[in-house]
């Protein structure tokens, strides 16, 4: 008897896949090594690699630094392939949680690295 065990379908294991394919397509165009690209995010090599295969999605440090490496945004790291403005709101609907959960992480830690340099600095915020 064989036994065929369904994976429930996950959207973030879909986000994951496509911030994958997005760094793995912008680092070979680029002509960069896993261990170059790895430098320039401040992650390793393993980081990267677990990135690229979908079995790890990067902290928001590491997504800002790799939008930074690529000279995008954020967002373009994770915006499925095929969005035009005429499947926009079905992109939406189908990613928004996750996405909207991206932005914010992404948003509180820039907060906090904010935070921490002006801390650091003596300097007052405003």
């Amino acid at each position: 008897m064989v036994l065929i065990f369904m994976e429930k379908y996950r959207p973030e294991q879909e986000l994951k896949y496509i911030l994958g394919r997005h760094v793995r397509t912008r680092r070979e165009n680029r002509g960069w090594t896993q261990e170059y690209l790895a430098e320039k995010a401040r992650v390793s090599k393993n980081t990267i690699c677990d990135i690229e295969t979908g079995l790890k999605f990067a902290r928001a440090r590491t997504l800002m630094y790799l939008a930074k490496a690529f000279e995008t945004e954020v967002y373009e790291l994770l915006k499925p392939k095929n969005v035009t403005p005429d499947n926009v709101a079905d992109i939406v609907s189908q990613y928004g949680d996750e996405l909207i959960g991206a932005v914010e992480k992404i948003t509180s830690s820039y907060i906090e690295n904010l935070n921490l340099k002006i801390k650091l600095s003596g300097k007052p915020a405003f």
